[in-house]
């Protein structure tokens, strides 16, 4: 016996060390922790119980650790999830630690910002932290951490693929359901398995490119003292390896937010009490440090002021990144060779200047009342010049291509078990519903079809007889990871006591009190209880009902646009429980409340104004304490039409490609919101907003990503029409012969030989080798997709070729699905082709594909693409139109 109370007793002794650790070492940044943890205690002091009861059942470790996260954490947690959920993200963060043999090898600060925090960026939040650990556990328990990495990355191409999507991020475990994601939401689903094993891991990103109208995310890891990249869930032989290396050699910010206090050596670009973001485009790109000096007009130097480094892109001028001058009125940034406008402001005063970063170091702005913006102005806008791709060791991708295409199986075969067309059927049957609609919503749910089946199996005679309106009402996004529960019971309040006499047209009721989505916010089920909360409003009518609400929400809520800096909206039960809001979520929870209430409400598209209905028309609600008497005293919209005469017959201009509106509040231009409303052909006749001073732009860009800028400043007058016209500067057709092909030269189609001189239906045809099943390829092809229409006005010859390697069932209809009619399936036997293709480009070693070529009838190249570059369809369609 006391042998055993012998051996027993070390492990008493090494639990109880383990529970006494502190997770913080240095006893003053111990007590920084500790101090802004009481503060932000007392900030979300309406959410007490719900948040801080769970310190009652923590070691000293895991206190310290989830007084951190508390210390720094956005108000949509604070609002959203309880104690319980973040102590148990801290227990398995430790538990990953204590797992893992790298776990030891981690320093302590490297595992505070980058292991155990439980957001990655505006996702909403779950608990896959703790399934993925299970999953992975025991995959990679024996492997050296860099192995283990890459391993990782296998596993998540296993679970999820690229797919284009909304903008709000879904949760990693919503991401694995539905087995695909945009690159934000790989990204997070990524870092996130990284994360539950132990591995330091973070999001980097370029909030836009320089060359192209997109930007793109991925993630990097801290393996063995240094920091990798890899493309999320785009697994490569090595790190440091990915299609978009290309790209981001060309961009102008590469950067990365980080939870908390960071005091890492890294640039800061933006450094507030809750987070930092740091600048890593060093690592990836050519670099220059640009200065802006701002001073007054008697050439003071100016503090604080705010100074944006705009990027041309979606046009818009993009502010990258946002840098008030110091004591000494400077600001700069670390940037890419290419052009930046560079706007400042303070106090509702500014100044600005297109620049080529690069030619001279500090760039002087002199702040000064000007008068209002009117005129035009035009600019060429310049991107970084692309570089001579790097080489790549093709012996290393065999084998791990033989994995992909495995892996690929694996997420099919998951894809399989979703609800097929006869079971939707047969479903629509025993519920009396209509079978097409009721297939077309259980296809778009994916993997959550389970919810959709069980939201339609729920319904009773006392619901809305017609299910699909709701689901009518909410993006396909929304179909892939909401909950029956949460569909019902939004379903159950709209229509309580609902009359038809109550609303002047179904669509005011649809869109203003039944549609779940305000805005970008997490569907939840709160219509129940904040109708109980409001249940006593006085007021008869809904001016008067609206006019309580107002009061209340200036009485009741504080406004902080600091600290929900991942700008993700609270949800409205949210605000109502931690009664702290930013103004986005604020306006988002007066609507819901509305609809709770049965009172049409929505946001305006474009500036987002709260509107409700009260009656006969739509209402602005001013929602600030010093606009509230204003409610009485609605302003007079002014009006916008569009001339389009000057717009090219052939050319349908899309908002946030070829066309932005702007509105000049407090010093600065906002581009007003319609990303999701206007595309092709979609340019509204007319459209209200609040009268003030506008700015349009318009932008064409050429195959070398250079834009051609028009911007157009107007004045709108309340309760008047401007009439603005559309106007385009158009690229110089610059066609630089880059080589010759001899047109002799033929490839394979339903076993006969054609000569490249046969395909030319026009002057230029465009040939595309592809590789089904690699990343580059998938994201050519979705482009592809996207400029259907283009290309098929342009109705030339696009030669699809298939090399030697690629096996014949790779390139079956699905991988052609929705794709312009007028391309045309070749093999290229031997690889003939694409080896006269590397002497006359000069190309040592194997081609990256996807390769593209645009000839024209002589035989001559003028593009020739490695690799997948963003925007690779609009660059072919711009030399060949």
């Amino acid at each position: 016996m006391k042998k055993l109370l012998f051996l027993f007793l070390p492990l008493v002794f090494c639990l109880s060390c383990s529970y006494n650790n502190h997770f913080i070492s240095d006893k003053s940044y111990r007590q920084i922790v500790s101090k802004r943890f009481e503060e932000r205690k007392e900030f979300a002091k309406h959410r007490k119980d719900q948040l801080f009861s769970v310190f009652k059942k923590t070691s000293i470790e895991e206190k310290e650790a989830l007084q951190f996260l508390y210390a720094y954490m956005p108000l949509c947690d604070l609002a959203d999830y309880d104690g319980d959920f973040f102590l148990r993200q801290v227990k398995f963060s430790l538990k990953a630690r204590e797992t893992f043999s790298w776990g030891k090898m981690v320093p302590e600060e490297i595992f505070r910002y980058f292991v155990l925090p439980y957001r990655v960026n505006n996702e909403n939040l779950d608990t896959a932290r703790m399934v993925f650990y299970r999953e992975l556990k025991d995959r990679i328990i024996d492997l050296p951490m860099m192995e283990a990495a890459l391993e990782v990355n296998h596993w998540c191409h296993e679970k999820v693929n690229y797919a284009p999507s909304d903008s709000r991020t879904s949760s990693p475990l919503s991401t694995v359901k539905t087995s695909h994601g945009r690159c934000g939401e790989e990204s997070t689903f990524t870092v996130t398995a990284m994360r539950a094993v132990g591995i330091p891991a973070r999001q980097v990103y370029t909030p836009r490119w320089a060359h192209s109208d997109d930007n793109h995310a991925w993630v990097e890891v801290w393996v063995d003292g240094e920091w990798y990249y890899l493309g999320a869930c785009e697994p490569e032989p090595k790190l440091n390896m990915g299609w978009f290396t290309e790209p981001a050699r060309r961009a102008m910010l590469i950067h990365t937010k980080v939870f908390g206090n960071y005091t890492g050596d890294d640039e800061v670009t933006l450094k507030t009490e809750n987070y930092t973001e740091i600048n890593v485009l060093k690592n990836y790109a050519d670099v220059k440090k640009q200065y802006v000096e701002v001073t007054d007009k008697t050439g003071k130097a100016l503090k604080d002021v705010r100074v944006d480094f705009g990027l041309y892109n979606y046009a818009e001028f993009y502010p990258i990144a946002s840098i008030n001058t110091d004591e000494n009125g400077i600001s700069s940034l670390t940037t890419g060779y290419g052009d930046l406008m560079i706007w400042v402001s303070k106090d509702g005063e500014y100044a600005y200047k297109k620049i080529p970063v690069g030619e001279q170091d500090t760039v002087s702005l002199c702040l000064n009342q000007h008068n209002m913006l009117s005129g035009e102005e035009n600019y060429i806008n310049v991107p970084p010049a692309e570089k001579e791709p790097y080489p790549v060791d093709e012996s290393l991708k065999k084998e791990n291509d033989i994995r992909l295409a495995s892996e690929d199986s694996i997420r099919f075969a998951y894809r399989k078990t979703f609800i097929t067309e006869e079971e939707a059927y047969t479903l629509a049957e025993k519920q009396k519903l209509d079978k097409e609609q009721t297939w077309k919503y259980l296809k778009a749910s994916e993997g959550n079809w389970r919810e959709i089946k069980k939201f339609f199996e729920s319904l009773t005679p006392e619901r809305e007889s017609d299910p699909f309106t709701i689901l009518s009402l909410i993006s396909e996004k929304d179909l892939c990871d909401t909950k029956a529960e949460i569909l019902l019971a939004h379903l159950d309040v709209a229509y309580a006591n609902f009359s038809e006499s109550d609303y002047k047209s179904k669509d005011v009721f649809k869109n203003g009190v039944l549609n779940p989505r305000v805005k970008n916010e997490n569907l939840l089920t709160y219509r129940r209880f904040l109708r109980e909360k409001f249940k006593g409003l006085k007021g008869s009518s809904r001016e008067e009902k609206v006019s309580e609400i107002k009061s209340w929400i200036v009485r009741n809520l504080q406004i902080n646009e600091e600290d929900n800096y991942y700008n993700l909206p609270i949800s409205p039960l949210g605000v109502y429980q931690l009664k702290i809001t930013n103004k986005e979520s604020r306006d988002i929870f007066f609507v819901a409340l509305c609809r709770s209430l049965g009172i049409p409400s929505v946001l305006r598209e474009g500036d987002y104004m709260p509107l409700f209905f009260n009656g006969t028309e739509w209402v602005e609600v001013f929602l600030d304490e010093k606009t509230i008497n204003l409610q009485h005293q609605q302003q007079e919209d002014a009006y916008i039409t569009f001339d389009t005469k000057a717009v090219k017959k052939d050319f349908a201009p899309v908002y946030y490609t070829h066309y932005t509106i702007a509105r000049f509040v407090d010093g600065v231009f906002q581009t007003l919101d319609y990303e999701w409303g206007w595309g092709e052909n979609q340019m509204p006749e007319k459209i209200n907003l609040q009268a003030g001073q506008y700015r349009l732009i318009t932008g064409i860009r050429d195959a070398s990503g250079t834009v051609f800028v028009k911007i157009k400043y107007f004045k709108l007058e309340a309760g008047k029409t401007a009439k603005l016209k559309m106007e385009f500067r158009e690229p110089e057709k610059t066609r630089k012969k880059i080589g010759a092909i001899d047109l002799n030269n033929h490839l394979m189609r339903d076993h006969q030989q054609y000569r490249l001189d046969a395909l030319f239906a026009k002057n230029f045809a465009v040939l595309i080798w592809v590789e089904p099943g690699k990343e580059p390829t998938r994201h050519l092809m979705e482009e592809f997709t996207q400029s259907k229409d283009k290309y098929e006005k342009w109705a030339g010859t696009i030669a699809m070729i298939q090399s030697e390697e690629v096996p014949d069932k790779s390139l079956n209809p699905k991988f052609f699905k929705d794709t312009p009619a007028n391309y045309k399936l070749y093999k290229d036997v031997d690889n003939h082709l694409l080896e006269n293709v590397k002497k006359i480009l000069g190309i040592q070693g194997k081609i990256i594909l996807p390769l593209v070529l645009v000839l024209d009838n002589k035989g001559s190249i003028y593009m020739a693409s490695r690799g997948y570059k963003i925007g690779i369809h609009e660059q072919v369609l711009s030399l060949v139109m």
